[in-house]
């Protein structure tokens, strides 16, 4: 009886300090943030199907400019890159922030590498005092960076870099206090090598909506609250994507609307998105739709 009181101990421990783990993000990010998506550089070499949407989405110019110009690899350099969609209500999307741990790299090499970009772009860095701490910033102030420890940066817009700054003081609410986002992100993240969560203001919502309907039928997304994804470390073809509704009942409909639309994608979709699209196996978790999809198509040199 002792040890299986142990062991029940040990593995609530474990479970604890996973889910621990998983929420990590949303406390070091700003509050107003409606979007975020973390990728683990050190899982990508691994997961086959994380590396493919890391290809399909980040341009080769960009990652090359970077190695040109710094003189490093960004993912092998990296151990995580975290990247946020910040705004009011109104303006959901205004400004993006990113945040990188190094893992070859510190602090100091990301931040001059910052510095090398915008010079190389013509413009110049300065150095702005604020509450929560030195900003290096263009002088246009599009462009800021801090460190926050040895071997982590933030940077983006000088008030997207003072938000995550002052997060860390504990002065501005963590991205843990928005609770969709806080509901969605430990069940995407545990276990993850790429991790994404929107939670849409009202206008996105009927947007996603409108834009899922299929002829006179009812939206694939209709009552839609929140929109997840996740690869999980190891995944050689899948993606999951969440999408949360209103009610179990919605989800239901939604799903069957949406197996329907994935036998027979829209004429707007193009190879070899088609082919994603029809690989979907769909089901449902209580007001929760799971879509998994295979992504290896997109790999295919055509």
């Amino acid at each position: 009886m002792v040890s299986l009181a142990m062991a029940a101990l040990l593995f609530a421990a474990m479970q604890r300090g996973r889910a621990i783990r998983a929420s990590q993000a949303l406390h070091d990010l700003p509050g107003t943030a409606r979007a975020v998506l973390r990728i683990d550089a050190r899982a990508l070499e691994g997961t086959a199907a994380a590396k493919t949407l890391v290809d399909a989405f980040v341009a080769d110019e960009q990652l090359s400019e970077i190695e040109a110009i710094c003189g490093l690899d960004p993912l092998a350099a990296l151990s995580e890159a975290t990247v946020w969609v910040r705004g009011p209500e109104d303006q959901p999307f205004q400004s993006i922030g990113l945040m990188l741990r190094g893992r070859t790299v510190d602090a100091a090499t990301l931040a001059a590498c910052h510095r090398l970009l915008v010079e190389t772009r013509g413009g110049t860095i300065v150095r702005l005092e604020g509450p929560a701490g030195p900003v290096l910033a263009s002088r246009d102030r599009r462009s800021a960076i801090a460190l926050l420890d040895d071997r982590t940066i933030v940077t983006g817009s000088v008030r997207t870099v003072a938000e995550a700054m002052a997060v860390r003081l504990g002065t501005a609410p963590a991205l843990i206090e928005r609770p969709r986002i806080a509901t969605l992100w430990p069940r995407v993240n545990a276990g993850a090598s790429i991790a994404a969560v929107l939670d849409p203001p009202a206008h996105w919502k009927s947007a996603l909506e409108r834009v899922a309907k299929l002829g006179d039928e009812a939206s694939a997304m209709q009552g839609v609250q929140g929109i997840a994804l996740s690869v999980e470390s190891g995944s050689a073809q899948t993606v999951d994507l969440y999408i949360d509704v209103t009610d179990p009942e919605l989800a239901t409909q939604d799903a069957a609307l949406i197996r329907a639309w994935a036998a027979s994608p829209p004429d707007s979709v193009e190879p070899p998105w088609i082919e994603v699209l029809q690989s979907a196996r769909v089901h449902v978790r209580a007001r929760t739709i799971v879509v998994t999809l295979d992504v290896s198509s997109l790999s295919d040199p055509r």
